[in-house]
C-alpha cells in the first residue's frame, strides 16, 4: 500500500524550486492542480505522483527542494505506475526519461519551441535500471512494459536518457530489447548530462546548486 506524506497547505517551495530549474510555471501549476505534484508537510519535498489507469495514486518519488539533493521513493510505491504526462489525444509515440524533472524539462522545451507537449506521451522510468552484462538477459523497465501493454497502438519509442555511462548503457539495452517490435529513436540531451541540464543551458539559466551536489542531483 502506498504511504504518501501529508500535504503542506501550499506548494510555494516546490513551485519556486521547479521554476528555478527552468520548468514552465503554468506546467507546474497544471500538475499541482491535477494532483501529480505536491509539497510534503514534513520536509517540504517535491512529491511526484504516478497514477494507475483509473487515476488512483500508486507511486510517489520525492525530491528535496531546500539546498539538498535528497531523492527517493515513497514506501509502497508501485514502479509500474511512474510519473507520466499522457497525450490528450491518441498518439502512437512515447518519450522516455529517467526522472520526473527530465520529463518536465522536455515538456517545457517543447512549449518554448511552440509545440504542444500535451500531444505527446511522456513517461519517466523512476530512475534508471542497470542492464545485465549480457544485454539479451536484461529486463525492460516495468513502467515501460506496463505502459506498452496498456497502449498497444504505440509504434515509436523515443529514448531521452542521460549522457552518462549508465544512461548510454540503458539506451543500448533498450534498443536491443525493443527494436524488433518498435521503432527506437535515440535522442539524448543535446547539451549536458540530462534534459534539465539541457533546458537550463537552452534558457540561459545557471543551475541553482553547488558543484559538489551536481554529480548526484537529478
Amino acid at each position: 500500500m502506498l504511504l504518501l506524506p501529508p500535504k503542506f497547505k501550499n506548494c510555494d517551495r516546490v513551485l519556486q524550486y521547479l521554476f528555478g530549474r527552468g520548468i514552465d510555471y503554468q506546467l507546474i501549476q497544471e500538475c499541482v492542480a491535477d494532483g501529480t505534484i505536491y509539497e510534503s508537510a514534513d520536509y517540504h519535498n517535491a512529491v511526484f505522483i504516478g497514477k494507475d489507469e483509473s487515476g488512483t495514486p500508486k507511486y510517489a518519488a520525492y525530491r528535496g527542494t531546500i539546498g539538498s539533493s535528497f531523492k527517493g521513493d515513497a514506501s509502497g510505491s508501485d514502479k509500474r505506475y511512474s510519473f507520466r504526462l499522457l497525450a490528450d489525444k491518441p498518439s502512437d509515440t512515447v518519450h522516455l526519461f529517467e526522472a520526473a524533472i527530465d520529463l518536465l524539462s522536455y515538456a517545457t522545451y517543447l512549449k518554448c519551441e511552440g509545440k504542444d507537449y500535451k500531444s505527446e506521451n511522456l513517461l519517466s522510468l523512476s530512475g534508471v535500471y542497470q542492464p545485465k552484462k549480457e544485454i539479451k538477459e536484461s529486463k525492460i523497465p516495468i513502467a515501460l512494459t506496463t505502459f506498452l501493454k496498456a497502449n498497444p497502438h504505440i509504434k515509436t519509442i523515443f529514448l531521452h536518457l542521460d549522457n552518462d555511462r549508465t544512461g548510454r548503457l540503458c539506451t543500448a539495452a533498450l534498443k536491443e530489447l525493443l527494436q524488433k517490435d518498435y521503432k527506437i529513436v535515440d535522442e539524448p540531451p543535446p547539451v549536458g548530462k540530462d534534459f534539465n541540464d539541457f533546458l537550463l543551458s537552452y534558457l540561459g539559466i545557471a543551475r541553482p546548486i553547488s558543484s559538489r551536489e551536481r554529480s548526484d542531483a537529478r
